[in-house]
């Protein structure tokens, strides 16, 4: 133990203790001194605060009276939402398991992806519970890791009735922390840098992002040939990162200020590390600090993983309109999303029919490509349209995934 960056190591012993998790929260994945929820009850306040914080100005999130005259008949949140709510009711660990606690300690996470499924809108004056645990624990060896191991985790919110609201699984790669050097896989990607001409692009794509709204998309005006909107999100900066924490929280360890840090510290000791004016400050400044950043095997700080997640379900919300229902959003990312970087987010229509269960719907393919012209997210969605013939969206059935 010393005052830097606990570095532990993968073996089978830490690994065989993950597995015996599933079933039960992820011991690294823990709060700190804060437990209580971002966001106790939904308010109209707290809704609008969250789309905001990742560039989403849809009425339906932020204008009463536009969402009232929608089918929902008021203000509802987008998905996602739901991750900053819930009295955590995840199941307790058993005392033979005990031990357990230390699997994967002092290795780094990097989140990989997310896929979510969701079932009813959350609207203001909701309340909700939420459990997470692991699902699944698999070995892998990378060229930017060496030995690492990805853990799918599973969430789920549901209300005071036991309607559930929405499941997310994100994964995690766990990797030794390694300092960068010349042969590291992402050494050579260079900062970003613009030109007056392509900052005029971007500034015209945002000019011209595509909000479907109240102009009903019917199944059968679907043309699977037709080509979609692109939407571009950056250059990403930390001033974007701030306003995404102040709508959504901190998604886990928590980094409460002055006092509360020295209680987060008492809890989470692998998660603070010394700075460069010797104080100790959270692991999470990687995403703010090159130097930081480059201590973990990153060349420069990034974002983090539902940054990403949310553009993609901000690119579906946009297309399915106030009348569509975003079943599903899955996201993987591929690179690193670097602080300058400018991600352009393109899809397709890969499926247009009517499933037995979930009605008419739509499957798009999405993908990420960043200013180097290198993929970044790759991602499907699944989104239930209303049809002239059958009717209003039907909200689908929850169910558990495999």
């Amino acid at each position: 133990m010393t005052d830097s960056l606990i570095h532990g190591k993968i073996t089978d012993e830490s690994v065989e203790m993950m597995r015996r998790r599933i079933g039960y929260p992820n011991p690294t994945l823990r709060t700190g001194y804060v437990t209580w929820p971002w966001n106790s009850e939904a308010t109209a306040d707290s809704i609008r605060q969250f789309a905001h914080g990742y560039g989403d100005i849809n009425p339906l999130y932020s204008d009463p009276a536009h969402a009232a005259k929608s089918r929902w008949g008021g203000l509802v949140a987008p998905p996602g939402f739901e991750w900053t709510m819930g009295v955590d009711r995840s199941p307790e660990v058993p005392e033979e398991l005990a031990e357990t606690r230390r699997a994967l300690r002092g290795v780094h996470l990097f989140n990989a992806g997310h896929e979510g499924w969701f079932y009813k809108p959350v609207t203001p004056g909701v309340t909700l519970s939420k459990s997470g645990t692991v699902a699944r624990v698999e070995d892998k060896v990378s060229e930017f890791a060496g030995r690492s191991v990805i853990v799918t985790n599973e969430h789920r919110w549901w209300d005071e009735a036991g309607d559930t609201y929405a499941v997310r699984r994100p994964w995690y790669v766990h990797a030794e922390r390694k300092p960068v050097t010349k042969e590291h896989k992402y050494a050579k990607d260079e900062r970003a840098h613009y030109t007056d001409e392509q900052i005029e692009e971007i500034d015209a794509a945002y000019d011209n992002e595509f909000i479907r709204g109240s102009d009903t998309l019917f199944h059968e005006d679907v043309r699977p040939d037709e080509a979609l909107p692109k939407m571009v999100k950056g250059p990403f900066t930390v001033t974007d990162l701030i306003n995404f924490f102040m709508g959504a929280g901190w998604y886990g360890y928590g980094c409460p200020p002055l006092r509360m840090a020295r209680e987060n510290r008492k809890r989470l000791r692998g998660f603070y590390s010394r700075n460069d004016f010797g104080s100790w400050d959270a692991i999470m400044r990687i995403h703010w600090e090159d130097d930081t950043a480059r201590s973990i095997g990153v060349p420069a700080s990034y974002d983090i993983g539902p940054v990403r997640w949310m553009w993609l379900v901000h690119y579906c919300t946009n297309f399915a309109g106030d009348d569509g229902w975003v079943y599903r959003v899955r996201g993987e990312f591929r690179r690193f999303n670097y602080v300058g970087d400018t991600t352009w987010i393109t899809a397709a229509i890969t499926e247009h029919r009517v499933d037995d269960v979930l009605g008419p719907l739509v499957e798009l393919s999405l993908t990420g490509t960043n200013q180097r012209g290198q993929e970044n997210i790759r991602g499907s969605a699944t989104i239930l349209l209303p049809s002239r013939k059958s009717g209003p969206v039907q909200l689908p059935p929850y169910r558990p995934h495999d």
